[in-house]
């Protein structure tokens, strides 16, 4: 892609046509966002009162580069996409055997990593996009973000409900001195702190969680080439087969659970803003990816061997449920699975927070006269493609132009600043809360998942960045068939997943 020159004050450069590598913002897409997001006057009187506009001041909204690295971007993106549908890979392959199975994987994988690029492309249109909700407004407009935030919400809730049930029912399980509630309780002095943590730090428990995986997956691998009988065993492997053999029902259910896996659209956004050099996010992607797909691969091809056609919908509870070479490496492996959930909670947390603070305007802002150019003009990148000197040379310009505004706005300015640092804190304090909360009154683990991975992750994954993407740059005929086919699948997969056991004979 080749650098674009920097916008001049007066607004964005016009084009006839907009392409998927136009760096550019259009009218059209702009004209949204900042009216949301970027100005609010404060002061009193017009600019004729006050000698060409030196009396009042603007709120703007600027981009300011992260400080977060390759590698820790790269680790809190593989602890947001490896998570809890790694336990369910080997029945998926299971319910569609052999061919179709390992075949569903890669697809699914491809074409999630597709739509994570549609976002990055739409990113690059204005730097301010913070969170998952952002990105989608730009392209569907007002309306259409109203929808696509209220569906992005209950799935991120749902997910990060599920997380804690996850962390409490297994530690209930391999350390029963606290009951699965109680646990979601002790679960919640460690959410909060890390709540406040900023995304590069988080890469270290990101890290801790991804650990845990490979933790789980090695054990899982050692368990069955060191147990030299069935089940269990890769020395003598289950019965497996070729074709699905399940059923229609289950395998229905196949799509659900392995986009489960992929499902990390949400907070890849607020990730990407953070980098300290944005152009490296499709590699940050494709690496994360290639990485996520090589393990789920991995664990499904051996749980299914070691299990065959009775593996359990969580992998855990076989290793849990079979002694094995060494019982304690099995007990060790739903440590890791345990503790894996904390590491990811506060990372489902963050656009939760992302979205209240930009609903009520909280965010931090800048104060500039109302008569001088945006900074976004100033401070946002040409494109991630552009040379590093682009992002390196923003600090220059991240001071407001020099102002005679009155004390009393700058005053007002600093107040309503300190009121919103206050508040800030105590609304990531009450997500935490709420996610307890909902841990405490949900039903139950598998059907939260089973609704996620073919309902919500469908819509949040494909069918939300294909929609919105086509809005910018224009509608491609394999995003038509992509959202065809995901839509009758999905439709499908719901149904599956509800459809009751006792009719499962029947399909």
């Amino acid at each position: 892609m080749t650098s674009t020159p920097p916008l001049s004050a007066s607004g964005p450069t016009s084009s006839s046509t907009l392409t998927e590598t136009t760096p550019l913002l259009s009218k059209k897409h702009s004209t949204h966002f900042a009216d949301r997001h970027s100005l609010s006057e404060v002061g009193e009187g017009d600019e004729s009162d006050n000698e060409g506009g030196k009396g009042t001041g603007r709120e703007v909204d600027v981009y300011v580069p992260g400080k977060s690295s390759f590698s820790q971007t790269l680790l809190n993106t593989l602890g947001d996409i490896i998570g809890t549908g790694l336990l369910a890979c080997p029945i998926a392959i299971a319910h569609a055997g052999w061919i179709f199975g390992p075949l569903f994987l890669i697809i699914i994988g491809a074409v999630t990593l597709y739509t994570l690029k549609i976002l990055l492309r739409i990113i690059e249109q204005d730097r301010r996009l913070r969170s998952f909700t952002d990105v989608i407004g730009y392209g569907l407009g007002p309306r259409g973000e109203k929808w696509v935030t209220t569906l992005f919400i209950i799935e991120v809730c749902a997910w990060v409900v599920a997380l804690v049930v996850l962390f409490s029912d297994s530690l209930e399980a391999v350390w029963p001195v606290f009951t699965s509630d109680q646990w979601k309780m002790v679960g919640l002095v460690v959410i909060i702190p890390t709540g406040f943590v900023p995304l590069r730090y988080l890469s270290f428990s990101s890290a801790l969680g991804i650990t845990g995986t490979w933790t789980l997956v090695g054990i899982l691998i050692f368990s069955g080439i060191a147990t030299p009988h069935a089940p269990g065993s890769l020395r003598d492997p289950e019965h497996t087969d070729l074709l699905p053999s399940h059923g229609l029902v289950k395998l229905g259910t196949v799509f659900g659970l392995l986009i489960s896996g992929f499902g990390g659209h949400g907070l890849i956004p607020n990730l990407i803003r953070d980098m300290k050099h944005p152009k490296q996010a499709d590699r940050v992607c494709e690496v994360a990816y290639g990485i996520a797909m090589s393990v789920y691969l991995l664990v499904a091809v051996v749980g299914y061997l070691m299990y065959g056609t009775d593996v359990s919908d969580e992998i855990s509870k076989d290793l849990a449920k079979t002694p094995g070479f060494s019982p304690l490496l099995n007990k060790l492996a739903v440590w890791m699975v345990a503790i894996n959930p904390l590491t990811k909670i506060p990372l489902g947390l963050r656009p939760l927070a992302d979205i209240i603070f930009s609903y009520f305007n909280l965010h931090p802002t800048l104060l500039v006269p109302s008569t001088a150019p945006t900074p976004r003009y100033l401070t946002r990148p040409n494109s991630p493609s552009s040379s590093s000197s682009s992002t390196s040379s923003l600090s220059s310009h991240l001071e407001p132009p020099p102002t005679h505004m009155p004390t009393s706005i700058e005053t007002a300015h600093n107040r309503r600043e300190r009121i919103k640092s206050i508040i800030r804190p105590i609304i990531r304090v009450l997500l935490a809360v709420l996610a307890i909360v909902g841990a405490l009154v949900m039903p139950s683990f598998e059907s939260v998942l089973s609704l996620l991975g073919s309902g919500f992750a469908v819509a949040s994954t494909i069918l939300i960045p294909v929609w919105a993407g086509a809005s910018v740059f224009g509608w491609k005929w394999y995003q038509i068939v992509i959202c065809v086919i995901s839509t009758i699948v999905a439709i499908l997969g719901i149904i599956s997943a509800f459809w009751p056991e006792a009719h499962h004979g029947f399909l």
